[in-house]
C-alpha cells in the first residue's frame, strides 16, 4: 500500500505532501536528524508529528506550532497517522486542514507566530 505523509520545514517556510515507504528509519532522512519523538498535535483523530529529538540542542533553529500542540517545535518533523495497534500510517488530516504557524522567539518566554497558508504541491 503507497503511503503518504506531510513534511514540515519551518526553515522554508513549508509543508509538502510526500511518500513514505512505511519504515521507521526513513523519517530520519524526511526531516534530518539522528533520532525523533513525536507529539500528537489533535484530539480529533491520531496523527501526530516526528520530530527531532534533539532540535532544541542545534544551533540557527527555525521552530513552528502545530494544531492543538502547546509550544514551538523545533526544526523539521513528518506528519504520519497512527493505526489501531500503534503502527504509523498515512495521516487522517488533509494537508488543507493541518494548522501550522511558523514561530520566532522575542524573548524566551515571547512568540511571534505566523500562520501558514496552504498550497497544493506535492513532491520531496
Amino acid at each position: 500500500m503507497k503511503m503518504f505523509g506531510y513534511v514540515i520545514d519551518p526553515f522554508k517556510k513549508t509543508v509538502t505532501k510526500v511518500d513514505w515507504d512505511g519504515n521507521y528509519q526513513s523519517i530520519y532522512g524526511h526531516i534530518g536528524a539522528d533520532c525523533f519523538d513525536t507529539c500528537r498535535f489533535s484530539r480529533q483523530n491520531r496523527d501526530c508529528a516526528f520530530v527531532d529529538d534533539e532540535g532544541l540542542f542545534k544551533p540557527d533553529q527555525a521552530f513552528f506550532l502545530i494544531g492543538e500542540y502547546p509550544t514551538p517545535l523545533a526544526g523539521k518533523a513528518l506528519v504520519l497517522g497512527t493505526d489501531e495497534a500503534g503502527d504509523s500510517i498515512s495521516p487522517e488530516t488533509f494537508l488543507t486542514d493541518l494548522k501550522v504557524a511558523w514561530a520566532s522567539p522575542v524573548t524566551p518566554e515571547v512568540w511571534v507566530a505566523e500562520v501558514w497558508e496552504p498550497q497544493l504541491t506535492t513532491g520531496q
